[in-house]
């Protein structure tokens, strides 16, 4: 299930950090918000350097008997901690790496769900200290020194699966010719 699409957003600080996560939190007046996207793409927050606090609700299926359900954020640009219902469910660290965190149980207990992702993608004062890895985007001669590339810039989903999965896979040609192969394969499952 694709969760892409129109999100809502708003400037993190302590006091709407208490309630962001309620189920019944009124979130019209937030900033309506692309996901995929980085977040200086909105207006709203065009001079912003985060964190910002991520919102979106959705409705999803109960999962049957032997189906295990994971929520994927294939790109959070830099860091990220994600909340489902209310509960954490993991954080996030670089923007290339696709995250996935198993929401079997959370997806089970009911089906309509609020998903909330807290990002911050820090803007360093002084390059020589700085502490998150992304390359080109966040330092170039090319790029506005004050440009912050944060945001949810790739898509985020969930995904559905039998009672195991292959969580990697890894396949390396080490000598072909036109008649023969070898090969080695590697599989994590979860």
């Amino acid at each position: 299930m694709n969760l892409s699409g129109r999100w809502h957003a708003l400037v993190a600080d302590d006091e709407v950090r208490r309630t962001w996560l309620d189920d019944d939190l009124d979130d019209r007046d937030w900033e309506a918000i692309d996901v995929p996207g980085h977040w200086r793409s909105t207006p709203a927050f065009a001079e912003a350097n985060g964190p910002l606090l991520y919102r979106t609700a959705f409705s999803h299926p109960r999962p049957t008997h032997g189906e295990r359900s994971w929520l994927v954020l294939d790109g959070c640009f830099y860091q990220s901690d994600v909340w489902l219902d209310g509960a954490y469910v993991g954080d996030t660290e670089g923007y290339f790496f696709p995250h996935s965190f198993e929401v079997t149980d959370a997806l089970a207990e009911r089906d309509d769900h609020c998903l909330g992702v807290e990002l911050t993608c820090s803007h360093p004062s002084d390059l020589a200290a700085k502490r998150n890895l992304t390359g080109g985007l966040q330092h170039s001669d090319m790029l506005d020194p004050d440009w912050n590339p944060g945001g949810i810039w790739r898509p985020v989903r969930v995904e559905r699966s039998g009672p195991v999965r292959i969580r990697h896979l890894r396949v390396l040609c080490q000598e072909a010719s036109v008649e023969r192969a070898v090969v080695s394969v590697r599989v994590v499952l979860d």
